[in-house]
């Protein structure tokens, strides 16, 4: 038997020893303890909405230098040969021609064209910088959601073990009682059957759990293989909204308003940069040129030396007529901004509806939290009151399990309403573009 037990011995520390490293490789899997500062941190970093409006600024401040370098020296240069192949004899060309220069022109004043231009394209930058803006309110928003969400998750997980954990003490009790041969048979089989029906929602809350933390895994861009913990818990204070100052917060500092803002700014100019091409556009311009081999050169006997040639001038240029396009590009721009208007008119009502909503639902779980916590602290009483009773023989079996289950779901309740009392207040944080301070204004 002693030979027996050293050789289980010897063959436990193999078997240690060969899957230890495959072990040790397991357990060195990423962990990640995160809190709600860090969820939106990761999120941010991975979010790639924001990496497309990055591009899009981008864009629109290229197409910015675009319009922009028409207001700027414009300089060109030139160089040809030219080869005669056949011409008269009479002209004596030379074989070759040869000829190059600097030419350079600026717009002098263009009415206010080339200026309301170069202001539509910088409103336009201004914009979709403030949309960038909105993006990152709407991806801190999500990052609450998902955390709160998983928060959830954990502390209803949390509340069905509890559950479970009170059906077996719950079973122990009725065995003290049974000793004393005051527990029927049924009451036990019935116990033993909550027990079971708890395991069911066991189950259920720990996949809805395990998929809450799939859904902030991919939001803020975890490795599929880390293990995320989360730090933390809900908030137990709330501040005090004052909804005056919650709209006055939202005008002030709401992206989406100010990039419309900047739309609409951006559609008036390009009306009156529209408008100003009706007008001439003056410009002045210059050449500096080198040529030899032309026929002039020829018959003054200059043709195998460069000669200069610098001018100077002004350019009057006064449209007449197009063919319509001016007065179609006019109708286009006015029809821009009406529609830049009727955008921010809406975008603004629906904005402050889903203010006041937020903020009366914020105010009813307020509410609702104060007569959650005094209904858990009356529940868990009474289940403690009740557990005494059924050990005493004062209480029936459907006391105790009426008692437990009161507890759970007012506990389930409480979390539910703290959920939404967050949620709701990261809708007015997302509106009001950062976290209410009470003191501010």
């Amino acid at each position: 038997m002693r030979i027996t037990a050293i050789a289980m011995c010897f063959s436990l520390l193999f078997s240690c020893a060969a899957y230890g490293a495959p072990i040790a490789e397991v357990d060195k899997s990423p962990s990640l303890r995160l809190d709600l500062r860090e969820v939106i941190e990761r999120a941010l970093a991975a979010s790639e909405e924001l990496k497309i409006k990055e591009r899009e600024i981008n864009k629109a401040e290229e197409m910015y230098r675009s319009v922009r370098s028409a207001a700027l020296p414009h300089v060109a240069a030139h160089s040809s040969r030219t080869y005669n192949i056949d011409y008269p004899a009479p002209m004596h060309l030379n074989e070759y021609e040869d000829e190059f220069g600097v030419s350079a022109s600026q717009i002098v004043w263009s009415f206010g064209k080339v200026v309301h231009a170069i202001s539509s394209a910088r409103k336009l930058v201004e914009a979709n910088r403030f949309n960038r803006e909105a993006s990152r309110q709407e991806v801190i928003f999500a990052a609450k959601l998902g955390y709160y969400s998983a928060l959830l998750a954990r502390n209803t997980l949390s509340i069905m073990k509890g559950s479970y954990a009170n059906a077996v003490l719950n079973r122990k009790l009725l065995d003290q009682r049974s000793y004393g041969g005051r527990s029927p048979r049924y009451e036990i089989v019935r116990l033993d059957a909550e027990i079971a029906s708890r395991m069911p929602r066991v189950n259920e809350a720990k996949a809805e759990l395990d998929m809450a933390i799939e859904t902030l895994r991919r939001l803020i861009g975890a490795d599929p293989a880390s293990k995320i913990e989360l730090k933390g818990g809900f908030l137990k204070a709330y501040p005090n909204l004052d909804y005056d100052r919650l709209v006055a917060m939202v005008y002030e500092n709401e992206p989406s308003l100010k990039a419309l803002s900047k739309t609409v700014e951006s559609a008036e100019a390009k009306v009156k940069s529209s408008v100003a091409g009706f007008f001439p556009t003056i410009s002045a311009f210059s050449s500096l040129n080198y040529s030899r081999g032309s026929m002039m050169q020829t018959f003054f006997g200059r043709s195998g030396k460069f000669d200069r040639y610098v001018s100077a001038g002004i350019n009057v240029s006064i449209p007449i007529w197009e063919g319509g396009q001016k007065e179609a590009e006019l109708g286009q721009a006015r029809a821009d901004k009406e529609i830049a208007l009727l955008n921010k008119e809406k975008v603004e009502k629906e904005i402050l509806l889903e203010l006041k909503k937020a903020y009366l639902e914020y105010q009813q779980y307020k509410n609702n939290l104060k007569s959650d916590n005094e209904a858990v602290r009356l529940a868990e009483e009474s289940f403690k009151q009740m557990q005494e009773m059924f050990a005493s023989g004062q209480a029936t079996l459907a006391d105790l399990n009426d008692a437990e289950r009161l507890l759970t779901s007012q506990r389930l309740n409480k979390e539910m309403t703290l959920f939404n009392i967050n949620v709701a207040l990261a809708k007015i944080e997302r509106l009001i573009a950062g976290e209410y301070n009470e003191g501010r204004f």
